[in-house]
């Protein structure tokens, strides 16, 4: 679990970019797919380089969107946080409007130990 990182957004603003850049997803994952065909033929040889892309083409697929979305992201000044185990569950038992403050604060790019300190 990640969330979009830059210092002055919040959920609202950081879901806009995610949104927007999720159009450009399938721009990634046709270009990583494409791709892989001539590097693992390169690699190996003309029938178990195609073979070998063939059968990984879902898994390169989604790894080339997820690149592609974070790509974008970056371009609107975002970057990717992965949360810690302890952010996760700070989140999970929050609900609500709780849950959104604390997104929000991920999002700006708060932790947990700082969420409620006077600057928050």
């Amino acid at each position: 679990m990640s969330v979009p990182t830059q210092a002055g957004h919040n959920l609202h603003s950081a879901r806009v970019a995610v949104e927007a850049c999720s159009t450009e997803a399938d721009i990634g994952g046709n270009a990583a797919v494409i791709g892989s065909y001539p590097t693992f033929i390169l690699m190996t040889s003309p029938l178990i380089g195609t073979a070998a892309a063939y059968s990984g083409r879902h898994d390169l697929r989604i790894r080339g969107e997820i690149d592609q979305v974070d790509r974008c992201l970056t371009e609107r000044g975002f970057e990717r946080r992965d949360l810690t185990n302890a952010e996760r569950a700070w989140l999970r038992n929050a609900s609500g409007d709780e849950r959104v403050r604390r997104l929000d604060h991920l999002v700006a790019g708060g932790t947990m130990e700082t969420y409620g300190a006077p600057n928050s």
